[in-house]
C-alpha cells in the first residue's frame, strides 16, 4: 500500500478527480497560486529565524524582512496566478512582510521554548503491521520548560477557524502520532496553530481516545481510496484555484471556449446547443403558462354550461371532475395526530405504516369501525381533481 500524507487525504475528500490526476496519474503543472507562494516564503523566513537561534543568533526584524524579500524575488515565476484581480504581487508581498512583523513582535526574543527541529520530516505507520503508512512535514517542534512538546503550524490564511475545528484537525493530530512513534517516551504534546493574520494562537490536545479514533478514521479513509475505481469531480469554490480545469468534465468546456472570438464562440457546437435549449425551454415555459390559462377557461366553461365534452374544429375535449379522499402526507403538520389515531387502534400494519393510499381505500370501503373512520376523517379531506382529455374528432362528429 502506498504512503499517504494529510495533503493527499485532504485532496481526495475535496475532489477525488483532482487527487487522481495529481497522485495516481502524476500529472504535474507548473502553475502556483499566489496564496500558496506567499505562505511558502513566510514559512521559509520563520524557519531561518529558528534555525539561526540554534546557533544563538537572533535575527533582527529588518534582517528577516530582507531575507523574505530576497527569497520572494529569487522564487518568483511567471506561472504564479492571482485570482483577485484588484490585487498585485506587491500587495501580497507586503502582506507577507506584515505577517512576519506581527509574529516577530509577539514572540521575540524567541526564548519561551527550545526548538528541536524545523520542517521536520515524519514517516510512520498507523498500525503495527506497517500497512498504513503516513508521511508529513511539521513546521516546528519545540520543548518548553514545563516538559511539554509543542507541534507548531504557521497559517497565513485570512480565515480563522473555531476551537472545535482545531480540536478535530487531522493534520496536526497525525503529527502527534508521528512524534510519539519517533519518541515513544514523549507523553505531553501540545498542538499550536499560529494564525499570523489575526495574531492568534489556537491550542489543542489529543486524548488517547481521540488518537485511537483518528487512527481508525484515517485507516478507513485509506481503505476507501484504495478500493474505489471511480474518481468523480467535486464542484466547490476551490475549483477556481485548481490546476486541472482542462482535464475536468465540469470545467474543460469553459477553458475550451474562453479565448474564442465572439463569432466563433457563438457558433461553437456546445455553446450553440445550450443557447438553443435555453431558448426552447423559455418558449415552452410561456406555452405552459398559456396552456394553463386555457385549461382553466375550459374547466370554467364546462362547469358553467354543464357539459362534459366540448367540441372544437378538429378535436374534442372530455372534461372530468372527480372527488378523491386525501390524508396528510408524512411532512404535513396534521400527520402526527393521524399516526397516533391509527397506532392506538392497533391498525398500523393494515395501512403499511400509514400508506395514505391504503388508508383512503380502508375508509372508502368502510373496512374499519365507524368510530375509527370518523377519527381518521378528522385529518382527511375530499379534494376535487379535474382533467381534460383531448382526442381527435371522428368524421361523423365533424
Amino acid at each position: 500500500m502506498p504512503v499517504y500524507s494529510h495533503s493527499q487525504l485532504n485532496m481526495y475528500e475535496q475532489c477525488p478527480l483532482k487527487y487522481k490526476l495529481r497522485y495516481r496519474d502524476r500529472i504535474k503543472r507548473d502553475i502556483e497560486g499566489i496564496e500558496g507562494f506567499l505562505g511558502s516564503r513566510v514559512h521559509d523566513t520563520l524557519k531561518k529565524c529558528y534555525d539561526n537561534l540554534r546557533f544563538t543568533k537572533i535575527n533582527s526584524l529588518s534582517a528577516l524582512l530582507a531575507y523574505y524579500n530576497k527569497i520572494w524575488q529569487e522564487n518568483w515565476h511567471d506561472s504564479i496566478f492571482i485570482m483577485k484581480q484588484d490585487l498585485t504581487p506587491d500587495d501580497y508581498r507586503a502582506l507577507g512582510e506584515k505577517l512576519i512583523k506581527t509574529y516577530y513582535e509577539r514572540y521575540s526574543p524567541f526564548d519561551s521554548d527550545t526548538t528541536i527541529g524545523t520542517e521536520m520530516g515524519l514517516n510512520f505507520a498507523l498500525d503495527d503491521e506497517n500497512k498504513y503508512r503516513m508521511t508529513g512535514y511539521l513546521d516546528r517542534l519545540s520543548w518548553d520548560k514545563d516538559d511539554i512538546y509543542q507541534i507548531h503550524d504557521y497559517k497565513t490564511s485570512a480565515h480563522l477557524p473555531s476551537q472545535e475545528d482545531a480540536d478535530n484537525d487531522r493534520q496536526l493530530g497525525l503529527y502527534h502520532i508521528g512524534i510519539q512513534k519517533k519518541w515513544p517516551d514523549i507523553e505531553n504534546i501540545r498542538l499550536i496553530w499560529h494564525y499570523l493574520a489575526f495574531d492568534r494562537e489556537l491550542v489543542s490536545y489529543r486524548t488517547p481516545e481521540a488518537i485511537s479514533k483518528l487512527i481508525q478514521n484515517t485507516k478507513s479513509l485509506i481503505d476507501e481510496i484504495e478500493s474505489v475505481r471511480d474518481f468523480p469531480p467535486c464542484e466547490s469554490p476551490l475549483c477556481e484555484w485548481c490546476e486541472y480545469p482542462d482535464l475536468c468534465p465540469l470545467r474543460k468546456h469553459f477553458i475550451k471556449v474562453e479565448t474564442m472570438p465572439v463569432n466563433e464562440y457563438l457558433n461553437e457546437p456546445g455553446v450553440a446547443l445550450v443557447n438553443k435549449y435555453v431558448a426552447l425551454k423559455d418558449e415552452a415555459k410561456k406555452v405552459d403558462q398559456e396552456t394553463e390559462k386555457v385549461k382553466a377557461a375550459i374547466l370554467d366553461y364546462a362547469r358553467r354550461e354543464e357539459v362534459e365534452i366540448i367540441k372544437g374544429s378538429d378535436y374534442k375535449a372530455r372534461v372530468r371532475f372527480d372527488e378523491k379522499l386525501r390524508f396528510p402526507g408524512k411532512n404535513d403538520e396534521e400527520r402526527q395526530e393521524l399516526d397516533e389515531v391509527i397506532k392506538q387502534a392497533g391498525k398500523w400494519a393494515e395501512v403499511s405504516q400509514l400508506d395514505t393510499t391504503s388508508l383512503a381505500h380502508v375508509v372508502e370501503n368502510s373496512l374499519w369501525s365507524k368510530d375509527l373512520i370518523e377519527q381518521a376523517m378528522k385529518c382527511g379531506r375530499i379534494e376535487v381533481t379535474d382533467s381534460i382529455h383531448i382526442s381527435k374528432l371522428k368524421d361523423a362528429e365533424k
